[in-house]
C-alpha cells in the first residue's frame, strides 16, 4: 500500500490538499481513496472529523497525486541516519 498527497485544483485557482492517503490503486485512481464519496455532480472530501468539503466536479480542473514516504518508511530512514551518524562518530574516535 502506498501513501499519497492528493491535491484538487479548482477553477477559481484554489486547491484542497488531502494528505497521507493510503491507496492500493494505480496513480490515476488514487483520488478515489482521498474522497469520502463521489457522484456525477459532487466530490465529498473528509478533511477531519468535523469538516466535510463538497466540490462540484465541473469546478475541478486538475487533480495532482504525489507519492510520499509512509510513516514507517520515515521511521526507518531516521533509524538508518542515526546508525550512520553513530558509525561515523565511532570511526572518528568519539
Amino acid at each position: 500500500m502506498n501513501t499519497y498527497d492528493v491535491t484538487f485544483h479548482t477553477v477559481d485557482g484554489k486547491a484542497i490538499v488531502k494528505r497521507n492517503v493510503q491507496s492500493e490503486h494505480n496513480n490515476e485512481r488514487v483520488w478515489e481513496d482521498a474522497v469520502e464519496k463521489f457522484d456525477a455532480d459532487h466530490v465529498f472530501i473528509r478533511m477531519n472529523e468535523a469538516t466535510l468539503v463538497s466540490l462540484l466536479r465541473r469546478a475541478i480542473v486538475r487533480i495532482d497525486m504525489t507519492e510520499v514516504p509512509s510513516e514507517e518508511q520515515k521511521k526507518q530512514n531516521r533509524r538508518d541516519e542515526f546508525r550512520d551518524a553513530i558509525y561515523t562518530m565511532g570511526q572518528m574516535g568519539l
